[in-house]
């Protein structure tokens, strides 16, 4: 009876934990999600994006923020949960039944598993795999020409290229008072303004863009001498090579795979960091029950300042142990792990009590 008893109180405690965590969550999706927009539509409003990847971009932001969102939303649904608790004197009936903080930190662990193996997929998986969706689509985005992308009076940059129109007609795909340049290989710069140009693909659709300039002025600007050409135009076609190459290597993007193999110092940092990464639920949820005491009638979120200050401290130290690693101020050992070590350490510190009262009772009664 005692054993099914805590089952149904483990299964409370969960199911008051699970509510604040799920709201947590969601509140902090979409609040980062509405962060990484700001930039990215700035991007699609200035021509560097089209609006239809620019969804994709957000999504996959979301995705690899969902390594640290978890964790702090699970922290603070426990903090949230547990105060309700004590706020409403539930926690000292609890403790009066035998369901002491001991068995309280017990359940909260088992909770932050199936979050720390969700964590551990997001890391070591889904997070390399989301930067190289998003360095793709960036990458294509950047470099291929296209006049649905432009923005009348707006300046457009892409890897090489300058464009500026006064008027767009997307559905010709026409520019009207066009000023374009474009870097050459060989030390020279053309520049091009005229009165319209209208973009198609070759016949054998191999990635290159003709675009067709009318009535204007054609310049050849050699930057390492001075034999600079200038033409008068009827009509000039521009042959420009759309062909996407593949984004550079990135350690962020980089399989996990390889990153064991690399003894680079921005490859180790960021393997230590998607290792460390699936430890911090479970640390967390274990720091949130000692956080989460409050006196009865006190206020259920009278720690939840201090639980947030407590976060920010340990977010900003793992931040600031992968930069070192990353620039070589601190090697492979200790790497990015000492945060989680000091946090280990301030939880063992709150708990040691509890350990020593637990072995006296385990001596007393056996």
């Amino acid at each position: 009876m005692p054993l099914f008893r805590f089952l149904l109180l483990d299964r409370y405690l969960v199911t008051e934990v699970l509510r604040p965590f799920a709201a947590t969550t969601l509140v902090f999706v979409l609040l980062f999600g509405g962060y990484s927009s700001a930039k990215i539509l700035a991007d699609a409003v200035g021509g560097l994006l089209p609006m239809d990847v620019v969804w994709q971009l957000i999504g996959f932001r979301v995705v690899i923020a969902l390594e640290v969102l978890l964790p702090i939303a699970l922290y603070l649904g426990v903090v949230l949960g547990l105060g309700r608790l004590h706020s409403d004197s539930e926690m000292v009936a609890l403790s009066a039944c035998g369901y002491g903080e001991g068995r309280v930190a017990w359940t909260m662990f088992r909770l932050a598993l199936p979050v720390a193996a969700a964590v551990a997929g997001l890391s070591l998986e889904f997070r390399p795999w989301a930067y190289r969706q998003s360095y793709a689509i960036e990458n294509r985005a950047k470099t291929q020409f296209d006049v649905n992308k432009l923005e009348a009076r707006r300046f457009h940059a892409g890897e090489d290229y300058v464009v500026f129109a006064e008027k767009i007609d997307r559905l010709e795909k026409r520019l009207f008072e066009v000023f374009f340049s474009q870097e050459w290989a060989n030390h020279k710069t053309q520049v091009i303004y005229a009165r319209s140009m209208v973009q198609s693909e070759l016949p054998e659709q191999d990635g290159r863009l003709l675009l067709g300039f009318e009535d204007g002025y054609a310049y050849e600007l050699d930057l390492k001498g001075s034999s600079d050409v200038a033409l008068k135009f009827k009509q000039l076609t521009l042959v420009l090579d759309g062909t996407v190459e593949p984004p550079g290597y990135r350690s962020k993007a980089a399989a996990t795979s390889a990153l064991w193999r690399s003894q680079d110092p921005k490859d180790i940092a960021e393997l230590q960091w998607r290792l460390s990464r699936p430890g911090s639920p479970l640390l967390l949820a274990l720091l949130a029950v000692p956080l989460s005491r409050t006196a009865p009638r006190a206020g259920r979120y009278g720690k939840t300042i201090l639980a947030v200050i407590v976060f920010a401290v340990y977010y900003n130290l793992a931040g600031l142990a992968k930069t070192w690693v990353k620039e070589g101020v601190v090697g492979a050992v200790p790497g990015v792990f000492w945060p989680e070590v000091l946090l280990l350490g301030l939880i063992g510190v709150w708990y040691f009590p509890l350990v020593v009262f637990w072995f006296k009772e385990r001596r007393r009664t056996g």
